[in-house]
């Protein structure tokens, strides 16, 4: 059964979903995306191990336009810098070296805190932008 509707006002009705429209820009997602990579850089920093502490100091999170589509996806990596490839083999072991995972497991810990966190994000930015309209 369809049911008719009347807006009786559809100036404001335009006007919150250009808000809404807004609200959901790239820098928008980049900012959502950002808060989830930080959830597990931090997770990450607490599980590293810690021979030297050079470990933690060379984990960071880094955009990446390969995976990212403009305006509609925003992706960022925590990942190693260069001069830290070691971390490799602590991450994945190799020969006479037993692995001792940090990445995998902060994944696994905090997937879920950060889905939350990109959420908590882009729900706080449509509710500044829709705020008083």
């Amino acid at each position: 059964m369809v049911k008719a509707f009347q807006v009786t006002n559809p100036g404001a009705l335009t006007e919150q979903i250009d808000a809404l429209d807004a609200a959901v820009s790239e820098s928008t997602l980049r900012k959502a995306a950002l808060a989830g990579a930080n959830i597990f850089l931090a997770e990450e920093k607490l599980r590293i191990p810690r021979d030297t502490g050079a470990g933690e100091k060379a984990l960071v999170v880094a955009y990446d336009a390969e995976k990212s589509v403009t305006g509609k996806l925003a992706s960022y990596i925590v990942t190693w810098l260069k001069a830290a490839y070691y971390l490799r083999y602590v991450e994945y072991g190799r020969s006479g070296m037993a692995a001792k995972p940090f990445k995998r497991p902060a994944y696994e810990a905090k997937k879920t805190a950060a889905a939350q966190a990109v959420a908590d994000a882009i729900d706080s930015e449509i509710k500044a932008s829709t705020r008083g309209k």
